[in-house]
Parts: structure tokens; sequence; C-alpha cells
């Protein structure tokens, strides 16, 4: 762990150095732009898992702490990219197909550019939720600053609840 205070989405990145408390859920939806070939095969039928092998999957998170390890890979035909915006260009490009916060792609969705793709393989509607975790370092006391950010983020955290 090498920041004083993290943001951490899942379970993969647990660290003894800091103590993670769960802060709200994330929704990650798989989606494809309107004309890639996952988006226009799912229009007639389900998409099942083998097809998403011959499609290149758009993953970001290219940090020391994920370096080796995959998750949620389905195709050997993988482009890394190193944050979640690339991420989302390249997939409404149609240049592959990826998961992506809802938050995120919301209006994409809402205005066409990108749809859910038809599959149960990747959960219901193709969405599934992931824990977000606020995880302050316990052997570097947060300052004055990380103190007020970790008290403003809990208050907006509970008044979503």
């Amino acid at each position: 762990m090498r920041s004083h205070l993290a943001i951490v989405v899942g379970e993969d990145f647990r660290d003894p150095r800091g103590v993670m408390t769960a802060i709200s859920s994330v929704e990650l939806v798989a989606v494809a732009s309107t004309v890639h070939p996952l988006a226009i095969k799912g229009k007639t039928k389900q998409i099942g898992l083998p097809d998403f092998a011959d499609h290149v999957q758009v993953l970001s998170d290219r940090t020391s702490l994920s370096e080796g390890r995959d998750f949620g890979v389905l195709s050997p035909q993988t482009c890394r990219v190193d944050g979640q915006a690339t991420r989302h260009d390249m997939i409404v490009s149609g240049l592959g197909w990826g998961r992506l916060p809802l938050w995120r792609v919301e209006r994409d969705l809402d205005e066409g550019r990108l749809v859910r793709l038809n599959t149960r393989a990747l959960g219901r509607e193709s969405q599934v939720k992931a824990e977000a975790y606020l995880a302050p370092r316990l052997d570097i006391p947060a300052g004055p600053a990380g103190r007020a950010f970790v008290e403003a983020l809990r208050n907006v955290v509970s008044h979503q609840d």
C-alpha cells in the first residue's frame, strides 16, 4: 500500500497496513458500442461466454498492485489502458467491450451510444455489484486534510443510504 488513504473497489486489494471500511457499492455493467459485433449479435440472441473470446476486452488498472493478476478477464484478446476514462472512450468508439461503473455509462446507455451486452454470463442484466471501501493506513495517521476528507466522505455516504 503506497498511499496514506485509498478508495478501493472490490476485495482483491486488501493490505494488512490498511483497514477497509465499506462505504458504498458500485454497479459494474458489461457494455459495448451499438456498432460492436457483440452488441449486434445480442440483438437477436443471448451472447454465450465463448463468444467473448473472439473480441477485444478493454481493461484498466495497469498498476504494480495488479501486475501479473487478472480480474474478470474473459477474452485472450485484451487491451490494457491506464484509466477508466480511456477505457470508456475506447468502448464507446467500438474498439472493444468491457465492464464499467454504471454511473459512468448511464448517460451513454440512455442516449444509445452503448448497450448492455445480452448475456447472463456477466450477471443479471450484464451487471454485478462490487463493494467500495475507504482504506486509510494504520501505520501512518491521517493529517488534518485527510481527516477532513474522510469525514466529508462519510457524511456524503451516510446521506445516500
